[in-house]
């Protein structure tokens, strides 16, 4: 009696034990793939791309993410484009762009066929063209040619008009998204452009909507940066607005912590494959000042566009 006693007493141990050996294992299962499911943003392509000796903003990819533009301050107010490519599946430190590097030459971005490029620049316009101010940033833009890129044009009147235009994103329809003192839409074939339409929050109608726009090649999305705006966490903030089926914009959302800090953040760009959102993030403190591109998976903007629909 005595040994059956001592093995029920065992057998009620180890019922007690294997429970909670069998959680803590669950726990070491569950813990690592909860927290893979929450995305860090990283640096991109840090000493190669992102140098701690330069600021580096603006992101442009090609349709088959084998070639990156961006851009690269010379001076406060003073840019320059670089081109970089990927060779075995590394990115190979960057040159200035053939078609940069005499003027200020910011925000590159590309057509969703990537074949063209467009750019700001303060550079004059051709000869026969109304005069603009020194200081003044237009749009330009150069074409894919056999073996480089065609000399810049600037894009046709009315996007360049007076004041500075910046951030130029293409959807496939042609629809051309542009900044210049808010946000504008217009539809550019590659020759002229219709009247351009200034676009507007619409939860406050006649406040304008965040600039240096990214538009999903088929419209389905729009990210902005904005300065201080709803729900910030300081200086400049990404957002993105979602379209309807009837092709109506819904309100800008913040990206949430996951992407915007304390510091700022801006030009935002998803890759051509839809896998990573990059952004730049702009720091300034008693240490001095730096700005890098950063990348974050991009299902970030499936959860924020999920939630959005269940509220």
């Amino acid at each position: 009696m005595e040994g059956m006693k001592k093995m029920k007493e065992r057998s009620d141990s180890s019922r007690r034990v294997f429970p909670a050996a069998w959680l803590a294992a669950l726990l070491l299962l569950v813990l690592p793939a909860l927290a893979a499911e929450r995305p860090r943003a990283e640096m991109f392509a840090p000493g190669i791309i992102s140098l701690p000796e330069r600021i580096e903003f603006c992101l442009a990819m090609s349709p088959d993410e084998q070639e990156i533009f961006f851009t690269v301050r010379k001076a406060p107010g003073q840019w320059e484009i670089h081109h970089a490519c990927r060779r075995d599946g590394a990115w190979q430190a960057s040159t200035i762009a053939p078609f940069s590097g005499t003027f200020s030459d910011s925000e590159p971005c590309f057509s969703p066929d990537g074949r063209r490029l467009y750019f700001s620049s303060n550079r004059p316009g051709p000869a026969g063209a109304a005069a603009a101010a020194a200081a003044d940033f237009d749009i330009w833009l150069v074409e894919r040619l056999d073996g480089g890129w065609s000399a810049p044009r600037p894009l046709p009147g009315p996007v360049n008009g007076p004041g500075d235009q910046w951030r130029a994103s293409q959807s496939r329809a042609g629809n051309l998204y542009y900044s210049s003192q808010g946000l504008w839409r217009c539809a550019f074939d590659g020759a002229a452009v219709s009247e351009p339409v200034k676009l507007f929050d619409p939860r406050q109608p006649g406040a304008l909507v965040g600039g240096h726009a990214f538009v999903a090649p088929d419209e389905s999305y729009l990210l902005t940066a904005w300065m201080n705006g709803p729900g910030g966490r300081g200086g400049w903030d990404l957002y993105v607005s979602f379209r309807d089926a009837q092709g109506n914009w819904g309100p800008s959302i913040n990206l949430g912590d996951e992407v915007n800090t304390a510091a700022g953040e801006d030009f935002p760009l998803v890759s051509p494959g839809g896998r990573e959102l990059f952004f730049f993030r702009y720091q300034k403190g008693e240490g001095g000042e730096s700005g890098d591109i950063y990348r974050i998976d991009a299902s970030i903007l499936d959860a924020i566009r999920n939630k959005a629909e269940t509220n």
